[in-house]
Parts: structure tokens; C-alpha cells; sequence
């Protein structure tokens, strides 16, 4: 799973430098105006369409991956998912296998582009988020994705019947720490989040509670479990898991189990659960010991050890649908 630029070639990571006014240039500057138009109504798998909006005065893009028997008028059910840095929408699409995770139970997948030098179209290659601290050009940028992802919606709420009680949240490493972003930013706009491979990066507390269902591997060195600085390249440091989650928690009122008593355990994953009676903002973590910076159940593409005892878009999936608004 490209992330955090990691083993990326020298030649992209010098586009870095580029100015920020190269994304504010015109798509029809970019490329022909016919050849935009191809583009956003192209599909590169069944049911799959590239979308552009402005947001800040920037051209932005998402990908939309609609199930095999999706009907526009119908309440729908909506996973946003923000792949890693350094990769792109497209990638975070085929490696993920969340696709077919929406064709099997019938909801909308949304894979959001980042921004970079190289950037959107027509490159759409190393795309970062503005989580926080991290990472890359669009933190360097102070890039306003939280704003984004609220003019990405509205947008999709012209195109399709969003099921505002299960419009839901992921990402891998970057995009997950986007996803702890929005959980604090903007709390309203989802009803859980599942983040893999990703901490905490504002350091802004959670002002109300919000269900959330997170993943990560003990051999994970560009996220280290402890915090720290990683592996990567992103230069940023890293928050524990512990120091991560313990806002939501105390926002969330969730009961904290024993370290030493998962709720479940397969092969070399664990389930902990801290449930929140009162809130019902339960808050779920996989703890996988063989694990490192990866989509569990589906591999890396950077070679990461990976945990198979599980598919995260099947626990995921479980953990959006008991905990609709």
C-alpha cells in the first residue's frame, strides 16, 4: 500500500519543489477541454467515474465507485476513502479491494484525490493529504482538505441520494490521520470512521463523540505503535496509538477493557473493544502482531508484512452498519 512517499523514485520527489500556483492552473490549460470532459465521465471499472470540482479555487478531483445495483434516487449507504501519501485514488482503488466489498453489500465507495506538484489531473501522482503536521505538499501547502471533503459531498449530493445516517470514513496512513482530522474538525459530517495505519495529527481534542473502528500492525515502522519518527520519509512525528485514541475515548465515555483480554482473536489478530454505553460511540482496534504498514486482508504494495486473519473492508463494513446514526 504506497505511503508516505516511501521508495518512491528521486525524479518525483524533486516535483515537491514545483510552485503551488501549478495546481490553480485551468484543466482546459492543462490538457483539452474535450479530453476533461473524457475524463470525468470516464470509467476505469465498471461503475466507476472521475469527477472534478473546485474547492478553494483549486481544481479537485474524486473517483465514485457505484455497486451493481445502485439506484440514484435510493438512500445509500457512503465509505469516503482517502488513500496513503504518495499514492493516488486509482491505486488506493485496486489495491484496496473495497470495490468489491461495495458490490457485495450494496454501498457507495468514494476515493478522494489528494494534492501534490504532480497532483490531480492529468498525473494524479504523488498525492498527499493535509492531516495536520503530516504530510508532504499539502500540509507544506496548508492545503484546506477538511473544506474539500464538505464541497466533495455537496457535490455528490447532486449525483446520488447520500444516506446521511451512514455516510462513513477510511484511509490508509495519511489518509487515515485525515480521518482523525475530520473526526475533530468536522464531526457532523460522518457517522464512524475506520482508520488503518495511521495516529492522530492535530492536536485539537474531539468536541463530540464519534464511533471509530482503527487497524494497526505491531511491525509497523512508518507509523510506529509507541509514536515517534518513523521510517518513512514524511519527517513528521508520529503520536502513539495510545496518545491518539485516548481523546476519543474520554469524549466517547468508552469503557476500557484489559490489555491482556481481546473480545476476539484470530490467528495473529486481536479485537479489543472500548464500548461506550452511554454515548453508544464505540471504539474497536485491531491489534495484529505480523502486521506491518498494509491493508490487512489484502497485501502491500511496498512489500510490508501483512496480516491475512482478517479483511479489513468485511470488519469495517461490520462496524459501519451497527453504528448508523
Amino acid at each position: 500500500m504506497t505511503s508516505l512517499f516511501h521508495s518512491l523514485p528521486p525524479i518525483l520527489l524533486l516535483a515537491a519543489a514545483l510552485p503551488i500556483g501549478w495546481m490553480n492552473t485551468p484543466v482546459a490549460d492543462i490538457d483539452s477541454p474535450a479530453a476533461v470532459v473524457a475524463a470525468e465521465n470516464s470509467t476505469s471499472a465498471r461503475g466507476t467515474s472521475l469527477y472534478r470540482i473546485r474547492s478553494n479555487g483549486m481544481n479537485r478531483w474524486y473517483r465514485v465507485h457505484y455497486p451493481p445495483n445502485f439506484d440514484q434516487q435510493t438512500a445509500t449507504e457512503v465509505i469516503v476513502a482517502y488513500h496513503g501519501g504518495g499514492g493516488n485514488a486509482s491505486e488506493f482503488m485496486s489495491t484496496s479491494g473495497l470495490n468489491l466489498a461495495s458490490d457485495l453489500h450494496g454501498f457507495v465507495v468514494v476515493y478522494p484525490e489528494g494534492t501534490g506538484a504532480l497532483g490531480g489531473w492529468p498525473f494524479f501522482t504523488l498525492e498527499t493529504w493535509n492531516a495536520g503536521e503530516c504530510c508532504g505538499w499539502a500540509a507544506d501547502n496548508n492545503i484546506d482538505d477538511v473544506k474539500f471533503t464538505r464541497d466533495m459531498l455537496q457535490d455528490l449530493s447532486k449525483r446520488m441520494n447520500i444516506d446521511s445516517d451512514a455516510l462513513f470514513a477510511t484511509g490508509h496512513s495519511n489518509g487515515a490521520m485525515m480521518c482523525y482530522r475530520l473526526a475533530i474538525e468536522a464531526p457532523s459530517l460522518f457517522a464512524a470512521i475506520a482508520p488503518n495505519a495511521g495516529s492522530r495529527d492535530v492536536f485539537t481534542k474531539p468536541t463530540q463523540p464519534i464511533p471509530l473502528i482503527a487497524f494497526h500492525g505491531a511491525l509497523d515502522c512508518n507509523v510506529p505503535f509507541e509514536g515517534g519518527f518513523g521510517c518513512g520519509i514524511s519527517g513528521t512525528y508520529k503520536l502513539s496509538q495510545e496518545d491518539t485514541l485516548k481523546p476519543f475515548i474520554i469524549k466517547n465515555k468508552a469503557i476500557v477493557p484489559a490489555l491482556d483480554q481481546p473480545s476476539e482473536t484470530r490467528g495473529k489478530a486481536h479485537r479489543f473493544e472500548a464500548n461506550a454505553p452511554t454515548t453508544g460511540a464505540d471504539i474497536h482496534y485491531w491489534w495484529m502482531t505480523d502486521h506491518g504498514h498494509a491493508w490487512p486482508g489484502h497485501g502491500s504494495s511496498l512489500g510490508d508484512a501483512c496480516n491475512y486473519d482478517i479483511d479489513i473492508n468485511e470488519e469495517m463494513w461490520v462496524f459501519f452498519d451497527q453504528h448508523r446514526r
